[in-house]
């Protein structure tokens, strides 16, 4: 018997929604912790000629990509792991939309909201297969 022929429709579109979120956010943080200084060098440049400081700036690029990993790392480890990383990466997304917009970089933006979608959708499945 295929794995197909033992899940419904529904239970392999949150398993795909979760394999892809939580591989892409663990990736985001585990490309960029190796090289941490330079990311937060690259990152904050960005953020020059915003009413952002430097020091907070600084400060949030160098916790992101632990925090990253962490929703991965939730996400791909499942049942009440994955509600916890989906709102984390949720408030991740919204964290660094705030910055986005600021930097008046639309198209980063449209593609950060899709990412508050994608959380968003999960978090809500995980509550409607509860129902069932």
């Amino acid at each position: 018997m295929a794995l197909s022929d033992d899940l419904s429709g529904s239970q392999l579109s949150r398993l795909v929604l979760r394999l892809g979120l939580g591989i892409n956010m663990l990736m985001h943080g585990l490309v960029r912790i190796p090289k941490l200084p330079a990311f937060v060098a690259k990152s904050n440049a960005g953020f020059a000629d915003t009413l952002l400081p430097e020091f907070l700036t600084t400060g949030f690029l160098y916790v992101l990509p632990f925090a990253e990993l962490t929703c991965g790392l939730l996400i791909l480890l499942g049942g009440q792991f994955s509600k916890w990383g989906y709102a984390l990466g949720g408030l991740l997304i919204a964290a660094l939309l705030f910055g986005t917009t600021l930097k008046e970089d639309w198209a980063t933006a449209g593609t950060q909201t899709i990412y508050v979608i994608a959380f968003a959708y999960a978090l809500r499945t995980i509550e409607s297969s509860r129902r069932r």
